[in-house]
Parts: C-alpha cells; structure tokens; sequence
C-alpha cells in the first residue's frame, strides 16, 4: 500500500488530495517531509489542535460543493433560490421524484468533498497521538507535564469528527493512532455503527479527562471560548457523544435501538451557552445558508413552507404545503397566523417571488416561499456583523428533554421543552396533564424551529429518526450518504447510492 503525507511542514494544516486518502505515491518528495519530522516537535500540537478545530467549523457550515447545505433542502428547512450544487432537486413537491444521489460521476462534489474534508482533520489529529505514543513525546507548560491537555482535545477532535461520520455514511474506514496506514484495504470499511462507537470511545476519554484534571484550555480554539477550560470541554464532549447516539437512527423504525439512559447521561451535562461567533472575527467568518439567507440580500434561501405550515394555524391559506401545481408564475401566498410569537421574529413575510437585489426568484409551485429567515442571518454575508451560529444551547436542553421523557422523567421533559416553547414562543399548551405524544410533537416541533438554521444537517438528522409521522423525511429522501464512488474505484467496489425509488415510501408522499 503506498502511502501520503497529509500534513504541510510550513502552515501545520492537512493538504487535500485528489486522491483516495489512504492512497498516495511511492515517489520521495524533499518538499513534503515525512510524519515523523513534521510532527516530532509537540510545542506545534497547540496550533494543529487549532487549526483542526478552525477546519471543523468552516467544513460544517460551508456551501463547499453543496456539502451541508444540501440536507437543509432535503429535509424541507430550506427552500432554494439557486440552482447551485444541485440544491433545488432534493427539496419535496408535488408530482416530482426526487433523484438518487448522484454518485457515478467522480467529479461530483457531493458527497465527495464531506468524506475528504472529515478525513483530511482526522489524519491531522491521529497522526499527533501516533506519535505522541510511538515517541512518548511530552507537553511541558511552567516545566510540567501536561500532555494531558493535547490529548484532551485531540480525543474530543477525533470523536467529533467520528461522530459526524457515523451519522453522514453509511460505512466508513475506522482510522485511529494504532492503524497502519501502509496496509488499509477495503476490509477496514466498517458501518457506520462501529463508527459511532469509536466516536464515543474517544469523546469518553475526553470526558475522563476533564474529570480528573483542571485545567486553562489553549486560547483561540473556538469562539467566545467555548472550550476555554476542562469544564467547558467535558460539556461539549458530553453534548457530542449525547448527539452520536441519538441521531444514529435512519429510520422510525431505528429509532427504538437508541439507548435514552445513554444519552441523558451524556446530555445531563451538555452545552451551558451557545456554540456562536460574534462576527466580524478573523478566522472565523463563513457564507453559512442562514447568512447567504439574509433577508436584505440575494437570498440563496428561503424557509421551507414545510416549517411555516407546521406553525401556523391548521388550515392557513398562508402557509399551504406542499403546493398544489398549478401554483403558477408570479402567484404568492398571504401572510399565515400562528399562536407561536416566533412566526413574526424568527421568520420575516417576504411574499415577492423575487430578491430584493433581484439576483434570485421564487417563483411557482416548486420552489415558492413566503418566509425568510430573520434569525441566526444577521451576517448576510461573510464580511457582515451579527452573531453565526455553530451548535445552539436549546438543541442540547431539546435533547435532554427527549432523553428524559424516553425515561419516564415527563415532568423534566415539560421542564425542558418549555424554554423555548414558553419563553421564546409564548405557548402555553405543554404542562404536567400532557401525554407522552404530546411531549415528543412538542420537543420536535421546537426542534425544527430552534435548531434546524444553525448547523443546517441537523433537521435532517432529526426527521430521519423521528416516530411522528407528519414530521417524516418525504419520500424517496435520501436518509445517509455512501462512500463517494472516488474511493469506491480505488478499492475495486462497485458504486452505490442512497435516495430515489430506493427509499421510496408512500407513507412519507405528503
């Protein structure tokens, strides 16, 4: 098995092959020295660790090639004005077959770029532990050993970045500091639940750290410092692992193999504050799809009717979905109602079919909205101000919310789901006389309001796992991704896909 340098000696960030990552040329390049002279001085780890966590921020919020833009069209909470990416094709209507996922063309970007981009962090973060235990390499701050610190953050990168894998892939390959690069074959593709399962190993060992020692993490790895210390860690770890089991379901049908206890006990200590920027911030400003939402601007996208019909009153003429077809050019829909005090703050009426600066048009039944969005887009574009948000406080209390009623704490799960529902909706109509289904309608209805604009796959996410019909992926939605055909090729696998007649289910036909 031949073999590739990931790392650049000169700005200590991974490079992007246009080949298989675990793949590469026998040819000795003076200009690319190998791991061990790269990664031999630990007083460097502190930068990598920041770079890698730079790098996950850019690759979960950005357009790339569609990347994670796309599942906020598949999963109806976004509605696109641009052809890009092929944004548009995923989002549901009426008397439309929604296609496979395109995955015989190697140049396609989608899922492509998702699997390098995870990899290319993951061969940056494995390699500083390989060579942390093949050397026995020591971090020394004041004259003290606290090597601890690299592998805390380390074990939380590679957990987080495993976490997104088994949630994205289908399979994936299993790459940690004890595999030998040279000998990787297509035998070392695992299903995405051994993925998980590494993911957790590593997020546990983050935790076990963070437990037993105190300590001032290294500056400017987040935002706002939101892993500024062992305690600020260990929540984001447990928030992590907490998503790792819960999201893990494809299906309705799955969704009963989650262990709840599991999660409540990751998720009982979750996140305290928002994951988020204040922007303008060097380094960390992105064209996320809320900023490329703004309402001022192009609008690259709107809110899915899907939402607005799931807030409004029952029956609104505004808030129609799906449309019928003969929805024409140039037709728009009338302000929709709704109890939830959100629908006026979160979402702005915009009923032209067009743009404000014209670049953009929503016209007729395939792509129509009403609605944009007036939250987590204060940005408008990357150079704006206004806050960009990663992770949100109230998806960790929704997910408490739901661990705990799957255990029978009902009360704890009102207590939860109220946060938002009560503090930020003004809806009263969930308190201690409400049944369990009621509950759940609740938690997941505040779900796709709180949590679905920030980091974009997460409606995705939760409308492949729910038990509630109505909120289901549509059908012939794509429910994960396979391994993009680029690496299919290199190991002789034939190429497969998701999406399409395959996942079709006339339950899901709304």
């Amino acid at each position: 098995m031949r073999k590739i340098i990931y790392i650049s000696c000169i700005i200590f960030l991974y490079l992007t092959a246009c080949e298989p990552y675990f793949s590469g040329l026998d040819i000795k390049n003076d200009h690319q020295p190998d791991i061990a002279t790269v990664m031999g001085d630990i007083n460097q780890y502190p930068s990598l660790i920041g770079g890698a966590y730079n790098n996950w921020w850019h690759h979960m919020l950005a357009a790339n090639d569609g990347d994670t833009w796309t599942f906020a069209t598949n999963s109806d909470a976004i509605t696109a004005g641009a052809g890009n990416w092929n944004l548009p094709a995923f989002y549901y209507r009426r008397d439309y077959e929604k296609p496979m996922i395109n995955n015989t063309d190697q140049n396609a970007g989608f899922p492509k770029t998702l699997w390098y981009n995870h990899y290319g962090k993951i061969s940056t973060v494995r390699n500083m532990l390989a060579m942390i235990q093949e050397k026995e390499l020591v971090y020394r701050e004041d004259n003290k050993d606290q090597t601890y610190k690299i592998l805390a953050n380390c074990y939380f990168l590679m957990g987080s970045f495993y976490t997104e894998l088994s949630l994205l892939f289908d399979k994936c390959f299993l790459i940690t500091e004890e595999t030998d690069l040279r000998n990787i074959t297509a035998e070392d593709i695992k299903p995405a639940s051994e993925a998980k399962d590494l993911a957790l190993d590593y997020l546990d060992k983050c935790i076990e750290i963070c437990n037993t020692q105190s300590f001032t993490n290294f500056s400017g790895l987040l935002p706002s410092d939101v892993v500024g210390n062992n305690t600020k860690l260990r929540q984001f770890a447990n928030f992590m692992a907490a998503r790792a089991e819960a999201y893990h379901p494809r299906t309705k049908e799955e969704y009963a193999s989650v262990d709840w206890n599991k999660v409540k006990g990751y998720i009982d200590d979750g996140l305290a504050v928002d994951i988020k920027a204040l922007l303008p911030l060097q380094g960390w400003e992105e064209w996320s799809y809320a900023a490329a939402s703004w309402p001022g601007g192009n609008q690259w996208g709107r809110v899915g009717l899907r939402v607005i019909n799931m807030m409004a009153e029952p029956g609104d003429p505004g808030a129609i979905w799906p449309l019928p077809t003969d929805f024409g050019q140039g037709a728009t829909l009338p302000e929709a109602s709704s109890p939830d005090y959100r629908l006026g703050t979160d979402f702005q009426y915009f009923p032209d079919v067009n743009s404000p600066t014209g670049g953009l048009t929503y016209d007729g039944y395939a792509k129509y909205s009403s609605y944009v969005l007036n939250r987590f887009s204060e940005t408008g574009q990357q150079s704006g101000e206004g806050e960009l948000y990663f992770f949100t406080k109230a998806e960790s209390d929704l997910l408490y919310a739901e661990a705990a009623l799957q255990t029978s704490e009902n009360s704890k799960a009102v207590e939860l789901v109220n946060l938002t529902r009560v503090n930020r909706g003004k809806l009263n109509d969930i308190d201690a006389t409400s049944t369990k289904d009621e509950i759940l309608e609740a938690i997941y209805y505040e779900r796709f309001v709180e949590c679905g604009y920030a980091y974009t796959v997460t409606p995705f996410y939760d409308r492949r796992r729910t038990p509630i019909d109505k909120f289901q992926l549509t059908t012939r939605s794509f429910r994960q991704l396979p391994i993009p055909v680029l690496e299919l090729n290199f190991y002789d696998i034939q190429s497969y896909t998701f999406g399409g007649e395959q996942d079709r289910n006339d339950k899901y036909e709304f």
